[in-house]
C-alpha cells in the first residue's frame, strides 16, 4: 500500500513512520502498535502529528473494502484501547485517544452508510476491550450522536451495529429505553423479527418497558420467552421489587405450567436478591391473593411453581430443615403465631407437609422420612379449634382467612387410619361451616375435609346428610331478624359449594331437595336485591348440574326476568338462562309453554327482545351468550343473529362497547366463518342484505333505524371475511355477492334509485376480481354495462362504472396473457400466501391481528447489499485512486469533516 502512495515533496519522517506502521505488511499488528506507541511516547504530540494520524486514519475508513480491513480495523481498536489504558498516566497517549474519539464520533454521522457500518464495527470491538458509557474520557456528544442514529437510522446495516452498543448506554440515559420501545412498536418493524428479539433481549428496565414485556408475553408470541428471560434479568434492572405485583404473577402464571421454570425463577431470585424464599412470598402478597376467585387463580399459580420448585429432594430438604429450625422446641412441632414472616411460613409449611405426605404414600414402609414436618395430631387440631373459637364473633381479614385455611389445609395431610381422626375432621368441618360459611374459600376447605371422612360413591348419603344437618344447624342459630339476612347468605353459599364440588348430584336425598327447594323459593321472593342475587347464584349452580331441577325451575326463572327492574339482577337472571341453555340445551325448553313456538324461535325471540332494551350490560350479555351458543353448536346460526352481534360490535357509541370486546366479536366471526361452507353462505347472505336494504338507508339519510350503527364499517367488515384465504369454498364468494347486487338492480325498479346504485356499485368496486375465472368475469362485465344504458346516471356512478369495467378487463387481459388464450385457466380462486392483501388478514385465524404490511427500507446500502459482488471491484478502484491522491493537511489541528470533504471520500 505504501508503495501505492504519491507522498508529497518535504513530507516529515513522522508521516512516512506512520504510514509504514500502518500499511505495512510486514509487521503484525500488535507490534505496528507497539511502534505507535513508542513513536507518540517519544517526545510532546504536535499538532503535525495528529493532523497526520487524522488523515491516515481517514485512508483506513476509505479503504475500508479492501482485503486488508479485518487487519486495519485491528490496527485502530488496538490502539485506542492501549491509549485509553494510559490516558492518565501519559498525556501524549491521552490526546492520541482523544483524536481517536473524536474521528469516530464524526464519522458515526456520515452521509455514507458504509462509513457509518464500518465505525460501529469498530466501537463494537472497542466495546469489548473499553466499556464507552462509563469511560471518563468519552465526551458527552459522542452519547448523543448516538441516541440519535438510534432514533433515526434507516440503513439496516447499519442499525445492526447500531443497536448492542446503544444498549450499553441504557444505564445512563433512559432516552434509549425510550428509542428501543419507541422502534419495536413501530409498525414497520413487525416484519423484522430478529431485531425485535434483539431489542427485547438488550432492553434495560424503566416503567414503559416493563409494560411492554408483559404485554409481549399475553400478546406476542414470536418474543414471549425472551421477554419472558428478561423479565429475571436483574443485570438490566429487572429485579424481584422492580417489576411488581403484576411482573411476578406473570413470571408465575408462566413458570406454573413448568418443572424447569419454576426451579429457574426461584433459583434466580434467591441468588440475586440474596433472601430467603420467605421473602418472595412475603412480596408475592400471598396471603391476599384469596379475596376473591381470580386472586385465588393467581395463588394457585404461585403455588404450583413452588410445589415444582420443592419438587427437587435436596431443595425441599434444604427448605424443611429450615422449617424445623423456625418451628423449633414448640410443643406439637406447631407453627407459632409470633414467628417472623408468620403468613409465608405457614404456606410453606402447609405445602412441605402435602408434599411429604404424597412422597410417603409412594415410598414403601421402613424409609427414612427425614423430611416429615407434621405436627402432632391432637396437638394440631385442639390448636385450630383454638384458632376458630378465637374469630367467630368478628369479620375475617384477608389474612385471617388465609391462615384458616391453611390450616385446614395440613389437616388434610393426616391420614385417616383410624375412626378417632375421622370423627374429629368431620367434626371441625361442621364448624367450620357454621361458623364461617359466607367465605366461600373456608367453605371449600371444610367440604374437602368432609369428602376425606366419606370419599367414596358409597358414602354419598352420609355427606348428603351431614350438610343438610348443618344447614338446619346453621338456621336454628338465626336468633333475630338483624342476623336473618346473614344466616341466609351463609346457606345460600353453602349450598352452591356443595352443589358445585359434587361431581354427580344426587337428588334421591328427599331431606336435602326438600331443603334447597325451600330456601331457593324463599329467597327468590324476597324483597332485599342481595338476598335474590346469592339465591339466584345457587339456582344457576342447581339448574346447571342437575336437568330435573332446570326443568322445575325454567318457568319461574324466566318469569323473574321478565318482573323484574334492577338491572344488575335481571342481567345475573339472564345469564343464568343462557348457561342452563349451554349445559342442557335447547331441548329442554319442551317443558315449558312456548305459546306454539320451537324452541329455537322461542329463543330468537326472547333475546332479540332482551337486546332491543336499552342497556349496555344486558346488551353485552346477550351477545357473548349469543357467541357461546353458536360456537357450541346449541344455537342454529341464522343471519339475524349474527347481524344482532355485528350490530353491537359495530355501535357508534365507543363509550359502551371497548376494545377488547371488539377484539373477542372479530375473533368469532373469523373462527365462525372457516367452521363450514354453510357459515360462508351464511356471510355471503348478510352481506348482501347489509348492502341491499341497511347501506343505502345511511346513505340518503332517509331513516334513523342504522344511524347508532357504524353500517359502512360492518359491510366492510363482511366483505373482508368473505375475502380470506382459508375459507372452506372452491368459488370464491365474492362473485356471487356482485351478481346478487347487479341483478338485484336489472330486476327492480325500486332499486335503481342513485343511492342504492352507488351504494351497490362502491361494494363491487372493492371485490377481488383477480381471483374470478374467465366465465365469471364475462359475466359480471355484461351486467356491469347494462347499469351504464339507465337514462341520467350521474358522473359519479360513472365513474364507478368505468373503475369496475377496467379492474374486469384488467383481470381478463391477465387471464388471455397468462393462458394463451387458451380456456384452461389454472390460477387459483382464492389470494396466494404471498398476497399482500391477504397477508394482513389471517396471522391467526381465531385471533386475527389485521395490519398493513410494513414497507421495506428502502437505502442505498440495502440496495447495494444485493449487487455488491457486481461493483465491489470498482468501488475499490475508485477509493484507491482517492486515496492516493489525498492531501495532507499540517497547518491545524483537524477532526473529520465528512460532510464538507474536498475530497469526496465521505
Amino acid at each position: 500500500m505504501a508503495e501505492e502512495i504519491e507522498e508529497q515533496e518535504n513530507l516529515s519522517p513522522v508521516i512516512r513512520l506512520f504510514e509504514r506502521l500502518a500499511f505495512e505488511r510486514g509487521q503484525e499488528v500488535h507490534d505496528q502498535v507497539s511502534s505507535m506507541i513508542e513513536l507518540f511516547s517519544m517526545s510532546e504530540v504536535t499538532l503535525d502529528m495528529l493532523d497526520t494520524l487524522i488523515e491516515c486514519v481517514k485512508v483506513i475508513f476509505v479503504n475500508q473494502q479492501t482485503n486488508k480491513n479485518q487487519r486495519l480495523l485491528d490496527f485502530l481498536i488496538i490502539l485506542a484501547h492501549v491509549t485509553h489504558l494510559n490516558y492518565t498516566s501519559n498525556k501524549n497517549l491521552s490526546l492520541v485517544f482523544d483524536a481517536l474519539i473524536d474521528i469516530f464520533s464524526q464519522a458515526m454521522i456520515a452521509i455514507d452508510s458504509h462509513i457509518r457500518y464500518t465505525t460501529f464495527r469498530i466501537l463494537n470491538k472497542l466495546q469489548t476491550f473499553i466499556d464507552l458509557s462509563r469511560s471518563p474520557y468519552v465526551p458527552d456528544q459522542f452519547e448523543q450522536y448516538l441516541l440519535e442514529l438510534l432514533k433515526n437510522e434507516t440503513t439496516l446495516l447499519v442499525l445492526d451495529e447500531v443497536i448492542p452498543l446503544a444498549a450499553k448506554f441504557q444505564h445512563k440515559n433512559p432516552q434509549f429505553i425510550d428509542a428501543f420501545l419507541t422502534r419495536i412498536n413501530s409498525p414497520k418493524w413487525n416484519s423484522y423479527l430478529d431485531r425485535r428479539r434483539q431489542i427485547v433481549s438488550l432492553i434495560n428496565y424503566s416503567p414503559a418497558s416493563l409494560q411492554f414485556l408483559l404485554t409481549s408475553i399475553e400478546m406476542d408470541s414470536d418474543v414471549s420467552q425472551l421477554a419472558f428471560e428478561s423479565l429475571l434479568a436483574d443485570e438490566r434492572g429487572f429485579t424481584i421489587d422492580l417489576i411488581g405485583d403484576q411482573g411476578r404473577l406473570t413470571i408465575f402464571k408462566i413458570a406454573s405450567t413448568s418443572r424447569d421454570l419454576s426451579r429457574l425463577i426461584f433459583t434466580k431470585w434467591i441468588i440475586q436478591s440474596g433472601n430467603e424464599l420467605v421473602d418472595i412470598l412475603r412480596l408475592c402478597k400471598v396471603s391476599t391473593l384469596n379475596e376473591n376467585k381470580k386472586n385465588n387463580e393467581r395463588l394457585m399459580m404461585i403455588e404450583t411453581s413452588l410445589k415444582y420448585f420443592l419438587a427437587d429432594d435436596n431443595i425441599r430438604r434444604i427448605v424443611s430443615n429450615n422449617m424445623k429450625k423456625v418451628i423449633g422446641v414448640n410443643k406439637g412441632r406447631l407453627l407459632s403465631s409470633n414467628t417472623s414472616n408468620y403468613v409465608e411460613n405457614l404456606f410453606t409449611w402447609r405445602i412441605l407437609c402435602q408434599l411429604t405426605n404424597e412422597e410417603e404414600e409412594e415410598e414403601e414402609e421402613g424409609d427414612d422420612h427425614d423430611t416429615n414436618i407434621h405436627p402432632d395430631f391432637h396437638e394440631f387440631i385442639t390448636y385450630l379449634y383454638r384458632i376458630i373459637k378465637t374469630s367467630i364473633n368478628e369479620p375475617l381479614s384477608a389474612t385471617k382467612e388465609f391462615i384458616l385455611c391453611q390450616h385446614a389445609s395440613i389437616l388434610l395431610t393426616f391420614d385417616m387410619l383410624d375412626m378417632y381422626r375421622r370423627k374429629c375432621l368431620e367434626a371441625m368441618g361442621r364448624c367450620i361451616l357454621v361458623h364461617y360459611g359466607q367465605y366461600e374459600t373456608i367453605i371449600q376447605q371444610a367440604y374437602q375435609l368432609i369428602h376425606r371422612v366419606h370419599p367414596s360413591p358409597d358414602t354419598i348419603n352420609e355427606r348428603y346428610q351431614l350438610i343438610t344437618y348443618t344447614l338446619n344447624d346453621v338456621i336454628q342459630r338465626c336468633k333475630n331478624v338483624q342476623a336473618e339476612k346473614m344466616i341466609f347468605i351463609q346457606c345460600m353459599t353453602i349450598a352452591r359449594v356443595f352443589i358445585e364440588q359434587e361431581k354427580q348430584l344426587e337428588l334421591n336425598n328427599t331431606d336435602f331437595k326438600s331443603l334447597i327447594d325451600s330456601l331457593i323459593k324463599s329467597g327468590l321472593s324476597h324483597n332485599q336485591v342481595d338476598s335474590q342475587s346469592q339465591t339466584l347464584s345457587t339456582l344457576r349452580s342447581f339448574m346447571c348440574h342437575s336437568q330435573p331441577v332446570a326443568i322445575e325451575y325454567l318457568t319461574q326463572l324466566l318469569h323473574l326476568i321478565d318482573k323484574t327492574d334492577h338491572v344488575p339482577l335481571k342481567c345475573q337472571s339472564v345469564s343464568t338462562f343462557i348457561d342452563v341453555l349451554l349445559v342442557h340445551g335447547l331441548d329442554i325448553l319442551k317443558n315449558i309453554d312456548l305459546s306454539n313456538m320451537t324452541p329455537f324461535q322461542f329463543t330468537t325471540e326472547y333475546l332479540s327482545n332482551l337486546f332491543d332494551e336499552r342497556n349496555i350490560e344486558m346488551k353485552s350479555l346477550i351477545v357473548f351468550g349469543l357467541m357461546k351458543l353458536l360456537l357450541s353448536s346449541r344455537c342454529e346460526p341464522t343471519s339475524h343473529l349474527l347481524k344482532l352481534i355485528l350490530d353491537y360490535r359495530f355501535s357508534n357509541d365507543n363509550r359502551s362497547v371497548n376494545q377488547q370486546q371488539r377484539d373477542e366479536i372479530t375473533a368469532f366471526f373469523y373462527f365462525f366463518t372457516h367452521l363450514s361452507i354453510s357459515h360462508v353462505q351464511l356471510i355471503e347472505e348478510l352481506t348482501f342484505d347489509l348492502v341491499s336494504r341497511c347501506l343505502p338507508c345511511v346513505s340518503d339519510n332517509t331513516t334513523k333505524a342504522y344511524q347508532s350503527v357504524l353500517t359502512e364499517s360492518m359491510c366492510s367488515f363482511c366483505v373482508e371475511l368473505l375475502s380470506l384465504r382459508t375459507l372452506p369454498i372452491d368459488e370464491h364468494p365474492h362473485y356471487h355477492l356482485a351478481v346478487n347486487l347487479l341483478e338485484s338492480i336489472h330486476q327492480s325498479t325500486n332499486n335503481r334509485t342513485t343511492f342504492i346504485i352507488k351504494s351497490y356499485l362502491n361494494t363491487i368496486k372493492h371485490l377481488q376480481f383477480q381471483y374470478m375465472n374467465k366465465e365469471q368475469l364475462q359475466t359480471l362485465l355484461d351486467l356491469i354495462k347494462r347499469v351504464r344504458q339507465y337514462p341520467n346516471l350521474l358522473s359519479i356512478i360513472s365513474n364507478l362504472i368505468k373503475s369496475i369495467e377496467d379492474q374486469i378487463e384488467s383481470s381478463l387481459k391477465l387471464i388471455h396473457k397468462l393462458t394463451g388464450g387458451c380456456n384452461n385457466d389454472k390460477r387459483p380462486r382464492s389470494p396466494s400466501l404471498s398476497s399482500p392483501n391477504n397477508t394482513k388478514r389471517t396471522s391467526s385465524l381465531f385471533n386475527p391481528v389485521v395490519t398493513s404490511s410494513p414497507n421495506v427500507l428502502q437505502d442505498r446500502t440495502n440496495q447495494m447489499t444485493a449487487n455488491n459482488d457486481n461493483n465491489n471491484n470498482n468501488n475499490n478502484n475508485r477509493s484507491g485512486l482517492k486515496g492516493i491522491k489525498r492531501k495532507l493537511n499540517s497547518q491545524r489541528y483537524t477532526t473529520l469533516d465528512f460532510e464538507n470533504d474536498p475530497d469526496d471520500y465521505f
